[in-house]
């Protein structure tokens, strides 16, 4: 899996097909599948809003392209934000 944590910006392409700019959080291997944390650009009042993170699984990268799947299921997203929230305060 490639790692992307140098890259501070993604542009994404959304169901419209419209350039989305999402910051990276952070990203991780969790039950063999690559995440990303991201966000939206944060504004100082967002700061503290720990729904502004959504978490995309990594489903392929082929050709330097890479694609992302949004994850929805709740108990999924949940682990996902435990394991985030463990990483960002052992940092």
């Amino acid at each position: 899996m490639t790692e992307y944590t140098n890259i501070e910006v993604i542009v994404m392409e959304d169901e419209d097909g419209s350039e989305v700019e999402m910051q990276l959080v952070d990203e991780f291997d969790y039950h063999d599948a690559h995440y990303l944390a991201l966000s939206a650009p944060i504004t100082e009042d967002e700061a503290d809003d720990e729904d502004a993170v959504s978490f995309f699984e990594e489903v392929s990268e082929e050709d330097e392209e890479l694609e992302l799947a949004l994850v929805e299921d709740e108990a999924l997203i949940e682990a996902l934000a435990d394991l985030l929230e463990e990483r960002l305060l052992s940092r």
